[in-house]
């Protein structure tokens, strides 16, 4: 059973400083953390509109409310909402006894914060970059980096010499030695990783080996077992859990959670944001995802299906 921690003891004021990170730091520990939860605290109309991959949402009006959801074991990490509400939800961590928790104040200062470590170019990359735009008749042309999501964790990645024009005004500019890269801010959360290199053909191409589309094909069954495989067991096993497939029927897939994800108090919003969007992005025969696990040690008491 979920209990806070006795804090009846502290004797040290909330140190905001202690907890706040730059967008560098931000992104530098949630790559590393063992086991990392990052909350999104906007509403659910921005979180949809763009949000960090792997991050739950939770607005910031129903976060005191929800704090004996929080996972105790493991590094939470919050962002957006704003300055004063993020200061208000690190202080209601501090005073539940949580200490490892940090946040950065909004969504735009982590988004902002992107540099060039997010990609990386290799040197043969850069000198045909040099090469195509010296040879190019054109002028002002950049290169651009074009991501299209498929699911939270996957996205199809290309490359291309564009023309600058005023459609590249949503975009940010990133500059790695004299070669200008132009990103679609609603991409950005993608990038993290990105590598671009020449191929077998001796052609540009932008890839990311966290992100890539893979094929999969066979029975529906085996089409949600490698999801699992891939995607949900890499991502849940951070937290000690694991995520099986008992069985598939009428075009729903019934899934047992174990681990440290048996009784988790988050297990609504792994399955809704996490799981249920993972599988059926990619296996649209698939209609509803229902969790089967026992959860509270009775007989099956959350055999619930997801909402569609």
């Amino acid at each position: 059973m979920f209990k806070f921690k006795d804090i009846s003891d502290k004797d040290k004021e909330f140190d905001v400083n202690n907890h706040q990170l730059t967008a560098k730091k931000f992104f530098e520990k949630r790559r590393t953390a063992k086991k990392v939860y990052v909350f999104d605290l906007r509403s659910s109309e921005d979180f949809e509109i763009s949000h960090l991959p792997g991050a739950h949402n939770l607005p910031f009006e129903h976060f005191e409310d929800s704090i004996y959801q929080m996972p105790f074991s493991g590094d939470i990490m919050l962002y957006g909402g704003g300055e004063k509400e993020l200061f208000s939800a690190a202080e209601i961590l501090y005073d539940n006894g949580f200490d490892e928790f940090s946040f950065i104040d909004t969504y735009e200062s982590l988004i902002g914060g992107v540099d060039a470590s997010f990609i990386d170019i290799s040197l043969k990359a850069q000198d045909h970059i040099k090469k195509l735009k010296n040879e190019s008749s054109e002028n002002n042309q950049e290169v651009s980096i074009i991501i299209e999501t498929k699911t939270e964790r996957k996205a199809n990645y290309s490359i291309q010499l564009m023309q600058l024009s005023a459609n590249f005004a949503e975009h940010i500019s990133i500059d790695i030695n004299n070669i200008k890269i132009l990103v679609s801010k609603e991409s950005i959360p993608y990038l993290e990783g990105t590598k671009v290199d020449l191929n077998e053909k001796g052609e540009l191409e932008a890839f990311n080996p966290n992100m890539s589309i893979t094929e999969i094909s066979g029975s529906v069954e085996e089409q949600i077992q490698f999801v699992l495989d891939e995607e949900v067991n890499p991502m849940v096993a951070s937290h000690g859990g694991v995520v099986s497939l008992l069985e598939v029927k009428d075009q729903n897939a019934y899934l047992e959670f174990g681990g440290g994800c048996q009784g988790c108090g988050m297990i609504d919003v792994t399955l809704k944001q996490g799981v249920e969007v993972m599988i059926k992005a990619q296996i649209p025969e698939i209609e509803a995802i229902y969790d089967v696990t026992d959860h509270a040690g009775g007989n099956n008491p959350y055999y619930q299906p997801s909402e569609k």
